[in-house]
């Protein structure tokens, strides 16, 4: 008899809806079946029409409703980021197996009060909120899997697999990484409103390449030392550049009145190595997912999106109907790459893969985890302190050893499996 798991979602808009579409897109296997279960959203007709075009069993009114009636075996966040903090809340008091957080894991409680505070007090009052989150999870047994899509590219699972063999020659120790992350500017209602949002492009596009670039040292450390290594300080710029220029320059831009629509951040690590990674909202050209990593044996570049693998040329857009070549590419004419099975490129199955398998396999950590989460979180959240101040490093310090992460939350990075073939 096949093994049915019931999988929640939180939410309607993209997230949600990648996330719909690549559960039918995971590897498959033998004996177990995925069902839809159910879907909630902020509007119950919204959470219908979804439940409807998904194929869904069940639209609900309400997240507690929801998780209450099914008991699912994968709840997905995949929500405003607003609403992040009190449905994984929520989901871990309902006893639910493996929570999929998106990201940015959650904002400043004081948004929500209407308060005002210096970004070193957001800084703090931010990570005491997610402490207790993760407390929440942590009384409950669930696992939580932080959805950064980033960290689950072929790229970095490949990387990931070369690293454990570098190391056995004595190697494996990464000295710099750079990452960007841009398009030109998202459509969500919520992006241009820090009080759902939480912040702009450093708050919510630097966070993707962030994201690989802290997996990638915790990999080195753990396969290593048996220990992660962590960020030890941050300097950053968030600014807003499309708000100052004259009206004419938006015309190819959603232009943020009230976030950063660019954003920089420098990472040095307790290694002493240094990551540094781009987010904005300035990319003229649709999306740019890209990844570097210098290692003390060699050099991988991952040009995600776009690459040169496929091209295209339309000397009339037309052609192409409503076919969409790359994410945010706001035309088909023309000479341009198309990314095929972006949802496989991005990491979005791979993701969905892992929370899988974290069901199936009771003594499986997801290798984006509440680690992840924490050290994003108190990274970002330190880089708008560093911001305010000009720049200066901000001490990370006080956030990375106020939390301890048990063995059982940690990912095993000998589990991240392999994309690459062997010599026989």
């Amino acid at each position: 008899m096949a093994r049915t798991l019931r999988v929640t979602l939180n939410g309607t808009g993209f997230a949600a809806n990648y996330t719909a579409a690549c559960y039918g897109l995971i590897p498959h296997k033998n004996g177990v079946a995925i069902e839809l279960a159910g879907v909630t959203s902020g509007r119950l007709e919204r959470a219908e029409a979804f439940a409807r075009t998904w194929g869904i069993t069940r639209a609900y009114a309400t997240h507690a409703e929801m998780v209450a009636a099914i008991h699912p075996d994968i709840d997905n966040v995949c929500c405003a980021n607003h609403a992040h903090g009190p449905y994984i809340r929520e989901a871990a008091q309902a006893d639910v197996k493996v929570i999929v957080l998106e990201k940015p894991p959650i904002i400043w409680p004081g948004f929500a009060e209407g308060r005002v505070a210096t970004p070193t007090v957001r800084t703090r009052e931010t990570m005491a909120a997610f402490a207790a989150v993760l407390d929440t999870v942590r009384q409950g047994n669930s696992k939580l899997l932080y959805a950064e899509d980033f960290v689950y590219f072929d790229g970095v699972k490949g990387f990931t697999e070369l690293l454990a063999e570098a190391l056995k020659q004595g190697k494996g120790k990464i000295l710099l990484q750079r990452g960007v992350c841009a398009h030109q500017g998202s459509h969500a209602l919520a992006y241009d409103t820090p009080a759902q949002s939480g912040g702009g492009a450093l708050f919510n596009k630097a966070c993707h390449p962030l994201g690989p670039c802290l997996y990638l040292k915790q990999a080195e450390g753990l396969l290593r030392d048996g220990r992660p290594i962590r960020p030890l300080r941050v300097s950053a710029l968030a600014l807003q550049v499309l708000k100052h220029q004259p009206p004419a320059t938006g015309e190819h831009f959603r232009v943020m009145q009230n976030v950063d629509d660019f954003g920089r951040i420098t990472v040095v690590f307790d290694d002493l190595s240094v990551a540094e990674v781009i987010g904005h909202d300035l990319s003229i050209s649709g999306i740019r997912n890209e990844l570097s990593v210098i290692a003390d044996f060699g050099q991988y570049d991952l040009r995600v999106n776009p690459n040169n693998e496929h091209e295209l040329f339309l000397p009339d857009g037309r052609a192409a109907g409503n076919l969409l070549f790359r994410e945010k590419l706001p035309t088909a004419q023309g000479t341009s790459f198309p990314r095929p099975n972006q949802f496989h490129a991005h990491g979005y199955v791979n993701e969905m893969h892992d929370a899988v398998e974290c069901v199936l396999e009771p003594d499986r950590a997801p290798q984006s985890g509440p680690l992840l989460a924490w050290d994003t979180l108190a990274v970002l959240m330190a880089s708008y302190e560093s911001s305010a101040a000009g720049g200066g490093f901000v001490d990370l310090q006080p956030y990375v050893a106020a939390r301890q992460f048990l063995p059982h939350e940690l990912p095993d990075p000998r589990r991240f499996g392999s994309v690459f073939q062997r010599r026989s």
